[in-house]
């Protein structure tokens, strides 16, 4: 990483030398160039000695602001945010913008870059105010901008400022932003479930639909909010959407639409919907909850007995720790002793196991985050599928 950071450092060296002896031999005699031309050799000597931050003071001190040299500062201005020091950044970008003789182009560029310095530093607000007047400015940076924007409605979490931005963004054509902008719809939803406002959750949730047809998300809030109003024929319905939305979503909505059969007292469905399910998108947790309920009908054995069949044709650590459990109660002696450790194994392994992982960038954890908190994609984070997962 030092190396990487010397060698750009040196490559904007050259370019600051370069621009030193353009800009000198336009207007002065090659002598008067000399003492330029000596600050230039002792930045070089203090680079080579791994004296960064001198080096780049003696650069700044250099160099020339005019618009020749602009693109200059605004590596610097970019270096330093990305090593962190977002002070320094901000004060060449604050620095540049006082300069009369920058265009307005130029200008419009510093401030992007001062914006993205704020925005670096946690100063929202004032990255936020910037990025506005140059949307309303409009010019070619203004789709960068309002991408820009919508970070910062994310990060702060004004969902209906996204909600908006978004709604421009996919008018101006460039992007499609419906994914995003239904799970804005979600949060919105979300909120409104919270405060016990369910007309406003049911628009919300609407909405969503309307974007994204495919949106898992929303029909798991709708489901619940159906079961919270008892309306367990509609929560149902809602929920068994989800199976045709994204099937690596069906262990999600297995746990609410058993309450729902159970409210309406027809296990019976249930089980009969789990092997429909079964057929297309056999995952342990389905059969889990299909041994479960099997048990609850009929007994303990018929439950093993088709959790065990399943695991010959699909080796799980999940199912074989469930179909332990099945057998400890009807075991004594040593061989219960050994089912007991068996069984701590099992548990202890899928306690350290992740649960979901994120197709994008392969972020995982026990917890399913509808926005993945390290590549930042909408809907990507899903349950894991194999001998550990589903």
């Amino acid at each position: 990483m030092a190396d990487l950071l010397v060698g750009t450092l040196l490559f904007i060296a050259i370019v600051i030398g370069w621009f030193l002896g353009k800009i000198e031999t336009r207007r002065q005699p090659s002598n008067s160039s000399l003492p330029l031309s000596r600050d230039y050799f002792r930045g070089i000597n203090l680079l080579l000695n791994e004296q960064q931050d001198e080096a780049m003071e003696v650069f700044l001190k250099t160099l020339q602001v005019n618009p020749e040299t602009i693109d200059t500062y605004l590596v610097m201005g970019s270096l330093f945010r990305r090593r962190g020091e977002v002070d320094r950044a901000i004060r060449i970008h604050q620095d540049l913008l006082a300069r009369p003789s920058l265009s307005k182009e130029q200008q419009s560029t510093v401030r992007l870059e001062l914006s993205k310095d704020y925005l670096k530093a946690g100063l929202f607000d004032r990255s936020e105010r910037i990025l506005k007047e140059l949307v309303g400015e409009g010019g070619p940076q203004v789709i960068s901008c309002m991408e820009r924007l919508l970070s910062i409605y994310e990060q702060e979490k004004e969902w209906q400022d996204a909600v908006d931005i978004a709604h421009q963004l996919m008018g101006k054509g460039k992007a499609d932003y419906s994914r995003r902008l239904a799970h804005y719809h979600c949060e919105l939803a979300s909120a409104a479930f919270e405060l016990n406002d369910m007309a406003e959750c049911r628009r919300q949730l609407k909405k969503a639909l309307q974007t994204d047809r495919s949106c898992v998300r929303a029909s798991l809030i709708q489901g619940a909010l159906e079961i919270k109003q008892k309306n367990y024929k509609e929560a149902i319905k809602s929920l068994r959407r989800v199976r045709h939305q994204d099937p690596d979503f069906i262990p999600e909505m297995l746990e609410p639409l058993e309450e729902c059969f159970d409210a309406l007292e027809q296990p019976e469905e249930f089980v009969q919907y789990l092997f429909e399910i079964m057929e297309e998108h056999p995952a342990i947790s389905v059969v889990i909850s299909l041994a479960e309920k099997i048990s609850s009908i009929e007994n303990d054995k018929a439950g093993a007995y088709v959790l065990s069949e399943f695991l010959k044709q699909k080796p799980s650590v999940k199912g074989l720790a469930r179909l332990i459990e099945y057998h400890i109660p009807n075991t004594e002696g040593a061989a219960k002793d050994n089912l007991s450790i068996l069984q701590a194994f099992t548990h202890q392994l899928i306690h350290n196991k992740p649960k979901y992982r994120c197709v994008q960038c392969g972020f995982d954890g026990k917890r399913l985050h509808w926005h993945c908190p390290s590549c930042k994609e909408w809907g990507t984070v899903k349950p894991i599928h194999g001998l550990e997962g589903e």
